[in-house]
């Protein structure tokens, strides 16, 4: 039954969604630049080129233009933006805020964007259909999502229900769901033991972005914009089941036109139902209803236009209204073009340049290898009459022989080989290939020879030059759908996540609770492209010279208003960022606002002169030490030259008594000698620990102001 209001009723609406749906699908299928390329040029991209039909016994062999230049591409396009640990960066609403900035962009980037969505992937799609298809599209949204686990808990007593019961009140994750066998809990408390189900709900809610294939996608056909469009609608399929779990009423759900209903009224322009199969799933709570969800703007409430929000479900006719609601942040799309036309919203691609380079590429190349296959393999002029066996054709191999009624009954048909002017002309569509993509092979470093005995600096000239459309691209690509998708994801993280959620950011656990935020929810947002361009080599070089001019600055004139200990750190950052370090924060980190530096230490108090005369002191009685072991080394040698001597005369004739009296000797003195040097080494040790003792009382004596003296202590 419509619903009378001062503004629309839910029949006008109905009707508005029917006409812009409608209007926009004929615009893009009626289109002579939109459908069709989008559909010529992903077969091209996989090799299917049904607009050059081969005929039998010719080269079917196809060139990959498309697909070469575009898988060249995207790499330098993904490392631009995934280079560094952060893609987009919020600015700070006042110098106040720039911490909460930092944790905004840090949680954004890391959790959101890479551990939630998988952003390398999303970033890898969206190129990929912009490339190929003209517009690669990314949807925003709040995916709800909740996670279940009861425990049952046996035979508690009183005191542990009371106590369970407390834990429960506290943790608002925790609801008892059961009582023994009963599903509510009882009104009156029961006797011991007790059976207790608790039930733990986590909230897994989180920003949702997916990657929709473009020709899902709907804006009115006048629309130059996402903000100029009067309508943005995702038009898809969903199950029976899944939309009655979202709350819509299943009756109604169940009514909206299925896809075997619907099918057969689309025309053969739209390639969703074409490449599709026909038979409905015999489960009813599978089968697929059209779905439109999205923003379109009206003025339904008479207050005046302004967009909502709105999910809906039908086909051609009327649009059957399952959700209408103020837009609140429901939903944003990010929509990236690589070539935009101004005034317009569907541009053009890559593709669109390569795949007449494809065709002519392919034309030649067949033409090519079929010259090369009947010159080395030629056709025949034959006599038929005058074989012998007609057979023997079919059959022919090297050095067999064909019998024949007379000479020149067989004859080849000579064919010259192309070949040579051929391999220019597909040289000349490269270079055609090139020019309109930016690409180079070489610049890629696909052709070895192309780079071969070339200078340092003409090989980055040619980087560079091959670099600009790319760069182009990426600086389009930033601009508008990369600074779409973050703009959207901040404003519905303010207005959906009412929890806080712990997270692990840069190897430390945090709590994110982004209710904290409104403040930030028109925040200006930066796209990081300067690192990443495709020379890291030229990045570091570049930052390494900013370093060494602040460190420069600092060393002469200390922080200053242009140059302080925190622009040096982000520098050094930096520069671990363009070495490709995920976290610079572990080497460099963050320069607290706060933080001064310690004052140098006060110089030491002069020295006491009676420290002084004490430490001269023990420099003499040390010297006269080192005097006494000169005169023992001395000694030393000396019996070292009495022991040369005996040993000596031990060699003279003499009788057998006197060497034995001579030995005795000999041993004796050693022994004596060995004894000397005993007692000196003990008398040294003695007397250095009396040097030290000394020392002591003398130091002792000074720091006390004893009366001069050597060795008085005070009473």
């Amino acid at each position: 039954m419509a619903t009378e209001t001062k503004g629309m009723s839910e029949d006008e609406l109905s009707r508005l969604l029917s006409y812009e749906i409608s209007d926009s699908l004929s615009f893009i299928h009626s289109s002579d630049s939109i459908a069709d390329d989008r559909e010529l040029n992903y077969e091209y991209y996989r090799g299917v080129m049904t607009d050059l039909p081969v005929p039998r016994g010719r080269s079917r062999v196809t060139d990959r233009s498309v697909s070469e230049y575009i898988n060249m591409m995207i790499p330098s396009l993904i490392r631009v933006f995934t280079a560094g640990p952060k893609i987009a960066e919020y600015a700070p609403t006042g110098p106040e805020d720039e911490r909460i900035a930092e944790i905004i962009t840090k949680y954004v980037n890391e959790t959101v964007f890479n551990k939630d969505n998988r952003g390398e992937i999303l970033i890898h799609n969206q190129l990929f259909d912009g490339l190929v298809q003209k517009t690669g599209v990314l949807k925003v949204y709040w995916n709800e999502k909740f996670e279940t686990d009861d425990t049952v808990y046996d035979n508690l007593t009183d005191p542990e229900l009371v106590q369970l019961g407390l834990q429960v009140q506290q943790n608002p994750e925790l609801e008892i769901v059961a009582y023994g066998d009963e599903e509510a809990v009882p009104d009156t408390v029961m006797e011991a033991p007790h059976t207790v189900t608790v039930r733990r709900t986590i909230n897994k809610s989180h920003v949702g972005i997916d990657s929709i294939p473009n020709e899902e996608f709907l804006v009115n056909r006048d629309a130059r914009n996402l903000d100029d469009a009067t309508i943005q609608s995702h038009r898809t399929y969903r199950r029976v089941g899944d939309l009655i779990q979202q709350g819509y009423e299943e009756s109604v759900v169940k009514a909206l036109p299925t896809f075997n209903e619907d099918r057969n009224r689309r025309t053969r322009a739209d390639d969703y139902y074409r490449t599709r199969g026909g038979n409905a799933s015999p489960d009813p709570m599978m089968e697929e209803k059209l779905i439109h969800e999205g923003i379109v703007k009206c003025d339904f409430d008479g207050e005046g236009i302004k967009p909502w929000y709105f999910v809906a479900g039908g086909g051609d006719g009327a649009v059957e209204i399952l959700e209408m609601e103020p837009f609140q942040d429901q939903i944003y799309f990010s929509c990236f073009t690589p070539q935009p036309i101004p005034h317009t919203f569907w541009g053009r691609c890559p593709a669109d340049d390569l795949v007449e380079i494809q065709r002519v590429k392919t034309v030649i190349t067949r033409l090519m290898l079929d010259s090369g296959y009947l010159h080395l393999n030629p056709q025949r002029e034959v006599v038929f009459s005058d074989l012998e066996k007609p057979e023997q054709l079919s059959l022919m191999s090297p050095g067999s022989s064909v019998f024949v009624k007379k000479p020149g009954t067989i004859r080849e048909i000579s064919v010259p080989f192309v070949g040579q002017s051929a391999l220019p002309m597909l040289q000349h569509f490269d270079s055609q290939a090139e020019s309109r993509t930016g690409i180079s092979r070489g610049a890629m470093g696909l052709d070895p020879d192309t780079l071969q005995n070339q200078s340092a600096t003409a090989a980055q000239l040619a980087w560079n030059a091959s670099m600009g459309k790319v760069e182009l691209i990426a600086r389009i690509y930033a601009d508008t759908a990369m600074r779409q998708l973050f703009q959207g994801i901040l404003k519905i993280l303010i207005r959906y996540q009412d929890f806080p959620r712990m997270v692990r950011m840069s190897g430390q656990q945090v709590q994110i609770d982004p209710r904290q935020w409104e403040a930030f929810t028109d925040a200006d947002v930066s796209i990081s492209t300067g690192l990443g361009t495709g020379n890291r080599d030229r990045d570091i070089a570049f930052l390494n010279q900013i370093s060494q001019q602040q460190l420069g600055m600092l060393q002469a004139i200390g922080p200053n208003p242009s140059v302080g200990w925190s622009q040096f750190i982000r520098t050094q950052q930096k520069m671990a960022e363009a070495a490709g370090i995920a976290n610079p924060e572990m080497f460099f980190a963050d320069m607290p606002p706060d933080w001064q530096p310690q004052p140098p230490p006060e110089p030491p108090p002069p020295p006491d002169p009676r420290i002084l005369e004490v430490q001269r002191k023990a420099a003499r009685d040390q010297a006269d030490i080192q005097i006494d072991q000169a005169e023992i080394q001395l000694k030393a040698r000396e019996l070292a030259l009495k022991e040369a001597q005996v040993m000596m005369a031990a060699g003279q004739d003499m009788s057998e008594k006197d060497i034995q009296t001579l030995i005795l000797q000999y041993e004796k003195m050693l022994q004596e000698n060995a004894l000397k040097r005993e007692q000196i080494a003990m008398n040294l040790d003695l007397k250095a620990a009396e040097l030290e003792a000394e020392i002591q009382l003398e130091k002792y004596a000074i720091d006390n102001d004893s009366p001069k003296g050597q060795g008085i202590i005070p009473n």
